[in-house]
């Protein structure tokens, strides 16, 4: 199978579950990126065509995965033109979801632009668009396709142990409307003395082009360097990416269920632990003084990790989504 995925490169970006879905697409399949940032771009390009003979000059792609800006009101959502004169399946990854699904106005105006450049697949990270946009066009499929993670940024690196609990993620140091549990386990957390406890300011939400302690593999081995690593869904309950990172970097998880993860693989007291806010820190010392309970549940969601969420099997699962389709055989 032939992909081309125009976008700018993310391998920089604070986010890695971006750039890890187009690693294991890269690692599976002829997978060919085209964007700010990847090897062989050019500036002088302005439309699909152009990029399409360029990028694969004896062929054609089976697929094209278009970077979407999902912004709302954006005159312009679509990078280059002649995208619906192209006659080659479509696709956009879905992340973000609730900047086009916070009104109805937004949600129209999202689908009607994605009908105009004849995108006929969304690949959402997140399992709650399925149900908001379905019922708004008949045209386009939407399919679950989970974050993902490099295993060779992600995983367990036998760090020493050097913490109990650890909270690092977006709202625990300032209050976000998006993620209030945080900041109230934050401050709980804080204030306790019989256990040690890793938390730091977020490193930003940008491109970071040398070494940080907290972004990419030295993030994973922070993880690591703990016996149980705190995250949560957001108002949103969603399966943030740092659940799969959590468990890849082979702590105990400790978080709420977010929608969709039974289908993720989450089981309470089994690969995560599942956080109840009344007696959290019940829940805590308990791990604590139970190491190898607390070994075994790190490696049940390890192995959960490897076998079901990593870029390498989200690859054959996208293209399990594409033959379900009837869109690649």
């Amino acid at each position: 199978m032939k992909i081309l995925i125009e976008a700018e490169c993310e391998k920089n970006y604070l986010a890695k579950c971006h750039e890890a879905l187009r690693t294991g697409l890269k690692a599976t399949f002829d997978t060919r990126c085209f964007g700010k940032g990847y090897s062989g771009y050019r500036e002088d390009f302005t439309n699909y065509r152009e990029i399409i003979d360029y990028v694969f000059p004896d062929d054609q792609p089976d697929i094209i995965i278009v970077e979407c800006q999902i912004a709302p009101n954006l005159p312009e959502r679509i990078n280059y033109k002649g995208l619906s004169d192209i006659d080659i399946p479509k696709a956009i990854v879905l992340g973000d979801f609730w900047n086009v699904t916070d009104s109805v106005e937004h949600i129209e105006s999202f689908i009607e632009c994605l009908e105009g450049h004849g995108i006929s697949l969304i690949l959402s990270y997140f399992p709650q668009p399925l149900e908001i946009l379905k019922k708004y066009s008949k045209k386009i499929d939407i399919a679950f396709l989970p974050t993902c993670f490099d295993p060779s940024i992600f995983n367990s690196w036998n760090c020493p142990k050097q913490f109990d609990v650890g909270f690092l993620a977006a709202g625990t140091v300032e209050y976000t409307h998006f993620y209030p549990e945080r900041f109230q386990i934050h401050n709980l957390m804080r204030s306790q003395e019989n256990f040690s406890y890793l938390w730091a300011q977020h490193p930003g939400w940008q491109q970071h082009t040398e070494i940080h302690p907290l972004v990419g593999k030295e993030f994973s081995k922070a993880i690591n360097s703990c016996e149980i690593f705190i995250t949560t869904g957001g108002v949103l309950k969603n399966p943030q990416p740092k659940y799969m990172e959590a468990l890849a970097s082979g702590v105990v998880l400790l978080a709420d269920m977010p929608i969709g993860g039974p289908d993720i693989g989450l089981v309470n007291n089994v690969n995560f632990v599942e956080i109840q806010s009344e007696n959290i820190l019940d829940q805590i010392n308990y791990l604590i003084n139970n190491k190898e309970l607390c070994r075994q549940i790190a490696a049940n969601g390890y192995e959960l990790a490897i076998q079901r969420h990593s870029c390498f099997i989200r690859a054959i699962e996208f293209h399990a989504i594409l033959r379900a389709l009837n869109i690649y055989n």
